[in-house]
């Protein structure tokens, strides 16, 4: 049975421009919030021996996300990576990510990290192109970028994945191959690329909001991504998902978990998790997080997350109860997640699942996007056509 961990690091040098996820930049307490964590994640390795998680995923999957991990001392995150490991026994087959920035990478970061048992680096490149870099306030340049993902390869690391993104004003397509061009050519195994969003409560929001589609029209945007796709896919790094591309066999099983629905622990202030059908979050704050997760009370954790029959909808400072999903709500979920790939829906999972045809539940929704041209049908199989991956959202929430 696998086990899923995500952890956050909610540390940046610098918060970029165009980022919503919640991050501070006062490094100041990092050790006392990795010994936080430490502590959190033994609760939750102990807490896994007695009431274990749901289903059959696979094998075990860790994933440190940020925030920049790598902007902070490489033996907080190896010693807090360590515990989980010896803690929950992960296995020795595991997909163990780090999300790392190229301007706080080095070689020498890098054996530490594979020494620790890091084997996959997610490494947030962007782009290639110096004056995309500087538009999206990144802190490296592309020669940088370029230092950094060789000295991972030099560290040892042979599963790499990149992060692009593209619909950057002042972007144009060679920019965004000529990038895709050079990491591929590098030998990196997995492309993660992603629209631009404008996001409130963030500079871009206040400069973009009302020119975005007057800078780069949403046909052109919808043309790079199909470009993209198509680039990618012919240099062998196949789309499997709606932003997510890899060389066969070199797939996130770690972001696959989330769309298979299963559950998943979370450490650190931010980081959500989803436990015996309950979406819960940490809260946004690094103070109270080291108060609170040096104190977890496991009856709280118990009512919090339905094991208990008294129900508690949130730990003030720590976490909070997000949705409880009941049989009906993962049956609207399952087509949200999994039109998300390429695979897509399964009718003889949703059955095997929920004892229900999904052609009879969502008979309607069915045929009026089929008859769109939105949505495929191949044997068992439903997926999203190229024309419904432009308008996915629209499609996913007529499931809901």
């Amino acid at each position: 049975m696998g086990r899923h961990i995500y952890v956050h690091n909610p540390f940046c040098v610098r918060k970029c421009p165009y980022c919503d996820f919640y991050s501070i930049t006062d490094r100041s307490c990092a050790e006392a919030y990795y010994d936080a964590a430490v502590k959190e994640a033994r609760f939750w390795a102990d807490f896994d021996k007695k009431h274990g998680s749901s289903g059959d995923n696979g094998p075990d999957t860790v994933y440190f996300g940020g925030g920049t991990p790598s902007c902070v001392p490489e033996e907080l995150v190896c010693g807090l990576l360590e515990e989980i490991t010896a803690s929950f026994g992960i296995g020795s087959d595991a997909e163990i990510t780090l999300e790392v920035n190229p301007a706080s990478f080095s070689k020498e970061k890098g054996k530490k990290y594979l020494s620790s048992g890091f084997n996959r680096l997610s490494m947030g490149i962007q782009s290639l192109n110096d004056g995309v870099l500087k538009t999206l306030g990144r802190l490296h340049d592309s020669k940088g970028a370029i230092k950094a993902l060789n000295e991972a390869f030099e560290a040892g690391f042979a599963n790499i994945s990149v992060d692009f993104i593209t619909g950057v004003p002042g972007q144009d397509m060679e920019m965004i191959l000529d990038g895709l061009k050079t990491v591929i050519d590098m030998g990196v195994k997995h492309v993660s690329t992603y629209s631009l969003s404008i996001e409130e409560n963030t500079p871009f929001y206040d400069l973009y909001k009302d020119s975005i589609e007057d800078l780069l029209t949403p046909e052109t945007e919808r043309g790079m991504y199909h470009m993209v796709r198509r680039f990618l896919g012919v240099n062998g790094i196949i789309p499997y998902e709606i932003s997510n591309s890899s060389i066969p066999g070199f797939e996130s099983r770690h972001n696959t978990a989330y769309w298979d629905g299963a559950d998943y622990y979370a450490v650190g202030a931010g980081a959500h998790g989803y436990l015996n059908s309950v979406r819960f979050g940490h809260e946004d704050n690094v103070e109270s997080y080291i108060k609170c997760a040096c104190d977890i009370k496991e009856n709280d954790i118990l009512k919090l997350l339905g094991y208990a029959n008294a129900a508690l909808d949130s730990i003030e400072g720590f976490l909070y109860c997000e949705e409880r999903l009941t049989l009906e709500d993962k049956m609207r979920e399952y087509p949200f997640l999994k039109l998300r790939t390429s695979k897509g829906i399964d009718t003889a999972e949703f059955y095997s699942r929920y004892g229900k045809r999904f052609e009879e539940v969502y008979k309607n929704v069915l045929e009026s996007n089929t008859g769109k041209g939105l949505l495929a049908v191949e044997g068992q199989r439903i997926f999203l056509t190229s024309k419904g991956l432009d308008l996915a959202n629209l499609v996913m929430e007529d499931f809901l």
